[in-house]
């Protein structure tokens, strides 16, 4: 079997074990190649998950004379161990495309879906490392070489989730897809095939992820946009995709914006495969996508952000000194546009140390709060919000020691929320052409707008 090995200019990827783990600690596919390494490595890498106490863990870490690199994708955790001395950003992109190659013949990035698929992703480990040396990271040319089907998981998850609402289709036909349409294992017959009944598709996301610090009275100390673009592929044969962006992208912080400008970005990046020779006269990139999933730009903005925030959080706080306890008032508004929502939204609200008790007072349906005692957090959460709205929430905090710094310990508070058909840089994605010499057929296309919160943090005092 002719493998391509994945390209290093510093050294040869060599690994002594490769495994998966769940949010929970719990491992899920373990694979040892030379035989050298900790039988216990999936346990000594969850005590040092454990002893983070809920901060993130370097991407890599030493423990009893290796070294563990990983990566957390989808509440998955994908590690590998060494013990040379070696590149960390290569082993590293070695394990994201690991785990691209996973969710390319699982559809989906679960726990449940590992569980369902552990003979086919046992084979891809097998296939993919030999020894602990890489042979080939390309979802294409393993299909030859993997016998299993992949089983398909069932998402039962609300249709308000992140990409679970319908997309748009391109073309005059404007019918909603499922929601977890693009959330399905790559077909497996050979290249250049179809199998009956299965439909040529293209779906493009296009996934923004804001980080922002905002000062209690309002003003925005820290905007950031990282976004990128990810093309999936269910398309028989190499075809020719030409993709438009807005006509009026400038990249460039010192770029000269012209009259009627819109849409600027920072710096972008694109993936090695993709042809530019059209770019820069038409905003139009080429390229012939494998099978699976490629991000074909990431790009970036930051400072003084083309939109509006989409959330504005204010807190009022009054100490009841009688009863020994914090009275709260938080605000939030939201002001996304008014055919938008967000959805899945969730306000983490650190509490004092003295905290023994939190009673809550809501208003409207869809709403909750929870406290969690160990880690002195409150989570107001709320399923869904439209543009232009606001809502209020009322907590009152009992206290065994009120003092005068109480107050300040409350806060800051972080959002995590959801947006769909809104991206802050108003990238669009004009249209999307397909040219197969080879192949006579119309692809379904489709493209998807999402804006995340990375760290959306507000200052409260």
């Amino acid at each position: 079997m002719q493998r391509c090995w994945l390209s290093c200019s510093v050294d040869i990827i060599m690994l002594a074990q490769l495994f998966i783990l769940s949010s929970r600690g719990d491992v899920l596919i373990f694979k040892d190649y030379r035989g050298d390494g900790p039988k216990d490595a999936g346990e000594l890498f969850v005590e040092k998950l454990k002893s983070s106490k809920g901060q993130d863990l370097p991407p890599v870490i030493e423990a009893n004379g290796i070294y563990m690199l990983h990566i957390k994708c989808d509440n998955l955790f994908f590690v590998c161990t060494t013990k040379s001395d070696v590149s960390p950003f290569t082993h590293l992109e070695l394990l994201a495309r690991f785990s691209n190659i996973v969710k390319d013949y699982c559809g989906i990035l679960t726990e449940e879906s590992i569980q369902l698929n552990f003979a086919l992703i046992n084979e891809l480990v097998d296939e993919i490392i030999d020894y602990g040396y890489v042979q080939t990271t390309s979802t294409k040319a393993l299909k030859p070489y993997v016998q299993g089907d992949p089983t398909q998981v069932r998402s039962d998850r609300p249709m308000l989730g992140i990409l679970g609402l319908g997309p748009g289709l391109f073309g005059s036909d404007m019918d909603v897809a499922p929601g977890a349409a693009a959330e399905k294992p790559i077909p497996m017959a050979p290249s250049g095939q179809l199998f009956r009944g299965a439909k040529n598709e293209i779906y493009l996301d296009v996934i923004e992820k804001l980080t922002v610090l905002i000062s209690a009275n309002g003003s925005v100390i820290r905007g950031e946009v990282n976004g990128c673009i990810n093309l999936k592929s269910f398309v028989i044969g190499n075809p020719e995709l030409q993709i438009g962006l807005s006509d009026d992208l400038v990249i460039g912080k010192t770029s000269q914006v012209g009259y009627g400008s819109s849409v600027r970005l920072d710096h972008a990046n694109f993936h090695p495969s993709v042809n530019l020779t059209e770019f820069d006269q038409k905003r139009t990139v080429i390229i012939h996508p494998s099978e699976g999933q490629v991000t074909f730009m990431k790009y970036g903005v930051s400072g003084e952000l083309p939109s509006a925030l989409p959330f504005q959080l204010s807190a009022t706080i009054e100490e009841v000194s009688d009863k020994q306890a914090l009275d709260i008032q938080f605000h939030l508004r939201c002001d996304l546009p008014k055919s938008r929502s967000a959805v899945n939204v969730a306000v983490s609200i650190p509490v004092p140390k003295a905290t023994t008790d939190v009673i809550p007072s809501i208003q409207g349906s869809g709403q909750s709060i929870e406290y969690k005692a160990s880690d002195r957090q409150t989570i107001w959460a709320i399923k869904k919000i439209a543009g232009v709205t606001d809502t209020t929430a009322r907590l009152r905090l009992t206290l065994s020691n009120l003092t005068t710094s109480s107050r300040l310990e409350v806060g800051p508070a972080n959002l995590d929320f959801e947006i769909k058909d809104f991206v802050c840089s108003h990238l669009q994605i004009k249209y999307l052409k397909v040219f197969d010499r080879h192949n006579s057929y119309v692809p379904y296309r489709w493209v998807r707008y999402v804006s995340l919160s990375d760290s959306y943090v507000v200052r409260l005092r």
